[in-house]
């Protein structure tokens, strides 16, 4: 099972947005790819088919789910101006919440680290973090991934 800290200091790597990679940072590849749902799909259509990416992100969501919806620390705008950020208890969390809502804001948006900081258009750490939105962290989330993944959703339902 996943820990908050288990996200401190991951490397994301700034041009992918394949999710295989991103399961692989965690080591939940294997606990992903065993679920019902990811492996029902893949029997049916195919390992790589996009129906199948799109099963795997939602299950990584719902594993991250009770993280993202934990309470969590105050936006610090200082945090990476500071020379050393992981001195205390209280940076390292910080720090490790920042990598989870990275993480999944990439899980979610289906977009690489470096398309999110250029493109603009979706919501920022800074927002995800103060949960300035009526549902969940998660919900959000949720939402993002559910709009950019419609179209596949939908030309499987249709198939």
């Amino acid at each position: 099972m996943l820990k908050l800290l288990d996200f401190f200091g991951l490397a994301i790597d700034e041009d992918r947005a394949d999710i295989i990679p991103l399961m692989e940072l965690l080591g939940i590849n294997q606990e992903i790819e065993n679920t019902k749902v990811v492996t029902t799909l893949k029997k049916k259509n195919g390992r790589d088919a996009p129906i199948v990416a799109v099963a795997r992100r939602q299950q990584v969501l719902k594993m991250i789910k009770p993280m993202l919806n934990e309470n969590m620390l105050e936006h610090d705008p200082n945090f990476y101006d500071k020379e050393i950020n992981t001195s205390s208890e209280h940076d390292r969390r910080y720090g490790a919440e920042e990598k989870l809502l990275e993480y999944a804001l990439l899980v979610a948006s289906t977009k690489s680290k470096h398309i999110l900081e250029t493109e603009g258009g979706f919501i920022s750490l800074k927002q995800l973090r103060e949960a300035a939105f009526l549902e969940t962290r998660f919900d959000r989330c949720w939402e993002i991934l559910s709009s950019q993944t419609h179209h596949i959703v939908s030309a499987f339902r249709k198939g």
